[in-house]
């Protein structure tokens, strides 16, 4: 079976078990966002900035390391467990210690007490690290869809039972370490590997010189992406923080969920074919056009519909975070469909190429969100539909020249998603005309006017994928079958 056959395959099972664990999520997420209060998550993001930035080195990209490597032998596991373990408690560590100049950076009491509890986050996860990054490298999908559904079921579960027992903020930190802890025991029970006790710093050497260029380029990542969040928190307070907080979460959840699944898959896939350059290419244009057929619609369809779709599910109390979500779906749909670069760049051994670039975001970002955080809510995310998409673009051109793909190549690969998409678009756009203009709605009117416009706009935009994008389809069915 050839490699992407295989990754396909596993794929499949990965994404049922995303699609269970997906719909138990949003379930949570609206009874949570219900149960609590704006503040909230506020805090949350707060007690997360400096501590979130920790999380970037938990690794030290030797996850990738692993899954990257041609070959790799039981010593060089043993010792990069061993070390992971031992680095996981000198994060805790730091994050214990970072908690009181968080205090003081948002002269906020409340979130000491979070802020420490996130230290038992790496202390957990340092044991998941390489036996999960081994089931990556063997593309064993199947059990880490297993894993990662199962934790995030049992989290969404006891996360609706802490909010309704009053937990408040604590109803979201014990989430996290709750999956976390189901991740870990699961992982060991799936996997077949064991760390022995053997430790030689000089067999990972190797492992971390690649891996730094991942993590630094991840740091930095984190500071300018948390950077909206850091300035909003000081300018604007706690609880417009947590308009602002909820609407990037709900705005992030394809890119997390689903473009995140096609991430994991095709990763170990890109570093079995680093060598293979034709082969390596087309699949490059063939991820970005799946991800773009996925995400399209997805994005533009909740742009549309945010306006009913939001008071409706989440109560009138979060009406303020409509205009925010609509400009974060933007950028998200930008963020999807560039994704494949820093993949493509890191599986061909240029990892740092994605730390030059995160030097160059760290340097325009953050001061254009301390501009923006002055100007209110909604100002906030002005920054990620315009500075940030330009920089996206322009590291799309440059791993596009590198791999020999040309922009015309490139652009022609999006035609077809976006003009599925401007149909399902014209198609909405003629429903909500002939609703709203024939009736008067009542909150049921509402239900039913959103109920008919995804079914109706998921049916247009399936009829045109069948009429012009055949291809794709059978090409994802034979892989199926294989």
């Amino acid at each position: 079976m050839s490699v992407i056959k295989k990754a396909f395959k596993g794929a499949i099972w990965l994404s049922l078990f995303r699609t269970i664990s997906q719909a138990f999520s949003w379930a949570a997420t609206i009874i949570v966002a219900r149960i609590l209060v704006p503040e909230d998550y506020g805090l949350m993001e707060m007690a997360t900035i400096l501590t979130g930035y920790v999380a970037l080195f938990s690794e030290l990209g030797l996850g990738t390391a692993i899954i990257q490597r041609e070959e790799i032998k039981d010593e060089e596991l043993s010792s990069s467990f061993w070390l992971m373990v031992f680095w996981g408690f000198i994060l805790a560590f730091i994050c214990i210690i970072l908690a009181y100049p968080t205090v003081a950076i948002f002269n906020e009491k409340r979130i000491l007490r979070v802020t420490q509890s996130v230290s038992l986050l790496y202390i957990i996860g340092s044991f998941l690290i390489v036996p999960l990054n081994i089931l990556h490298r063997e593309l064993r999908f199947k059990a880490i869809g297993f894993i990662d559904g199962t934790s995030v079921i049992v989290s969404c579960i006891m996360m609706i039972i802490i909010a309704r027992l009053g937990g408040g903020v604590w109803t979201l930190i014990g989430g996290h370490i709750i999956r976390q802890f189901t991740r870990v025991v699961l992982v060991f029970f799936i996997i077949s590997w064991r760390p022995r006790l053997y430790f030689n710093f000089i067999k990972i050497k190797p492992y971390l010189k690649f891996g730094l260029n991942i993590a630094g380029a991840n740091s930095l990542h984190y500071i300018y992406s948390k950077s909206d969040r850091f300035f909003g928190g000081r300018m604007l307070g706690a609880n417009t923080l947590g308009y602002y907080s909820l609407a990037l979460q709900l705005s992030a959840i394809p890119t997390d969920k689903l473009v995140s699944l096609i991430n994991t898959v095709s990763f170990p896939v890109f570093s079995r074919y680093q060598k293979n350059y034709d082969d390596f290419n087309n699949f490059y244009l063939k991820l970005v056009n799946i991800i773009a057929f996925i995400t399209f619609p997805i994005y533009i369809g909740g742009i549309f519909i945010a306006d009913q779709l939001i008071p409706l599910i989440l109560g009138s109390k979060w009406i303020s975070l409509i205009f925010p979500f609509k400009l974060l779906c933007l950028a998200q749909l930008i963020i999807s469909i560039t994704t494949p670069n820093a993949m493509a760049n890191s599986a061909q051994g240029r990892p740092h190429w994605g730390l030059y670039m995160g030097i160059i975001n760290v340097f325009l970002l953050p001061f254009s969100f301390y501009i923006t955080s002055k100007h209110g809510l909604n100002a906030l995310a002005i920054p990620w539909i315009t500075v940030y998409p330009l920089l996206r673009f322009g590291f799309t051109w440059v791993t596009i020249r590198k791999l020999g793909i040309s922009a015309f190549e490139y652009l022609k690969i999006l035609k077809h998603p976006l003009l599925a998409t401007t149909s399902m678009l014209a198609t909405l756009s003629l429903i909500k005309y002939l609703y709203f203009n024939n009736l008067c709605p009542s909150p049921l009117d509402l239900k039913f006017y959103l109920f008919l416009a995804i079914i109706i706009g998921a049916i247009s935009y399936t009829i045109y994928v069948l009429t012009f994008q055949r291809s794709l389809l059978i090409s994802l069915l034979n892989l199926r079958k294989g």
